[in-house]
């Protein structure tokens, strides 16, 4: 979000003259009502009284909805039924204020189109310049000030629609901008990811490419030459690793120019790595049925995986492994398991196990780790599904050879 912009779909930002707008327009309204109430005709129940008291009170609803922004009646009727009532009005008592067809006209150019709302000014203020000059007995200077007045305030309300509108297309201008910004940092991160990629790519693919191909010729030199067996299969699970290392590279990769994130789906392909770099016995069980992740929730679940198998290799020597894979309808839980042996478990320095946890909880998930009774070390990781936190399930493993 750019800071000082006005976000899209927000209104813009009222100004002193909208927002006083309705109150002075229905202070107005009062005004008209007070002086004919308590003019020299006023209100009462027959003769002109009461057509000074209907009229008064249509004009005052009228306006009323009208700058409430009423929507069940169009403005222009609204607008004829004020000057109407008007009319009435200063017919019944030729002594009231002339106020109330200035807030006719001044009202007029807030509700476009203005075509039938003008021709209704323009016909009331000829009619109220009749009544003017034949029942008030007004001057004809007064009848043109009049007329001057309703063109002043006519214009007042063409100027205050326009200063909306122009507030409003500001504000439109201000959304595009924030969201061109937008787009320009994406790209820019788009960019320096596809940087990024290619660096990774020339270090570590060329890098892993050149040892897989020296370990194949050691491979094969190891397999023509007399040399001792246990030589020729460390050779030989060495050029597997490295193969399945230059995959793994380039699928890194692949996720930083924003190809699709590895996930659940991939932990068979990391249990088949395991089994070319470890002589353990290894079991994959996976349960239930695969509902939908998200990219991260799948990515914290693979990492975990990749994380937990990696320890094993490292600190667990040949351990036998179990991995299983548990799908629920709110969540799913990944537990690797070893036997222990060698210099340790799975669990490794603790490092690993902090970074499994920061991502499982970066997606509401969480970790639970710790040695198993008898010996070796057990991870669990569970995730929520469609953004439910995760609750506590343990489902059966079924076991695989």
């Amino acid at each position: 979000m750019i800071i000082g912009s006005t976000p899209p779909g927000d209104p813009p930002p009222r100004r002193a003259a909208s927002r006083f707008l309705v109150p002075l327009g229905l202070a107005v309204i009062v005004v008209v009502v007070l002086d004919a109430a308590l003019g020299s005709v006023g209100f009462g129940a027959s003769g002109r009284p009461l057509v000074l008291l209907v009229a008064s009170t249509a004009y005052a609803t009228a306006g009323y909805a009208f700058l409430r922004g009423v929507r069940l009646v169009p403005p222009w009727v609204l607008l004829a039924v004020m000057t109407t009532a008007l009319l009435a009005m200063y017919l019944a008592d030729p002594t009231g204020p002339v106020i109330g067809l200035f807030l006719i006209a001044a009202l007029i150019p807030l509700r476009p189109p203005l075509r039938i709302p003008a021709a209704i000014l323009i016909m009331g203020t000829a009619a109220y310049n009749l009544v003017q000059l034949f029942v008030a007995s007004e001057t004809v200077l007064l009848t043109v000030a009049t007329d001057a007045g309703v063109a002043f305030f006519f214009l007042v309300g063409s100027m205050l629609r326009r200063e909306r509108e122009q507030r409003e297309e500001l504000a439109r201008l201000m959304a595009e901008l924030a969201e061109s910004r937008r787009a320009e940092q994406a790209a820019l991160i788009v960019a320096e990811r596809a940087r990024l990629a290619q660096d990774l790519h020339d270090v570590l693919a060329h890098t892993l490419s050149g040892l897989a191909l020296q370990l194949e010729g050691a491979n094969l030199l190891a397999t023509t030459t007399p040399a001792d067996p246990r030589l020729v299969d460390t050779v030989r699970r060495a050029h597997q690793l490295s193969k399945s290392g230059l995959a793994e590279a380039r699928r890194a990769v692949g996720a930083l120019r924003g190809d699709e994130l590895p996930g659940p789906q991939q932990i068979a392909d990391l249990v088949a790595e395991h089994r070319l770099a470890s002589r353990g016995a290894l079991r994959f069980g996976e349960t239930g049925r695969p509902v939908p992740l998200s990219p991260e929730a799948g990515l914290a679940l693979y990492r975990a995986a990749q994380e937990a198998l990696s320890n094993v290799r490292k600190h667990a020597g040949n351990a036998d492994v179990e991995v299983a894979l548990a799908w629920a309808d709110d969540q799913v839980e990944l537990t690797v398991a070893d036997s222990g042996g060698g210099t340790g478990s799975l669990g490794g320095s603790g490092y690993g196990l902090a970074g499994m946890a920061e991502r499982a909880a970066a997606v509401g998930g969480r970790v639970a780790s710790g040695p198993i009774a008898g010996g070796g070390f057990r991870v669990r990781v569970t995730v929520p599904t469609a953004g439910r936190p995760p609750q506590d399930h343990q489902p059966p493993v079924r076991a695989t050879g």
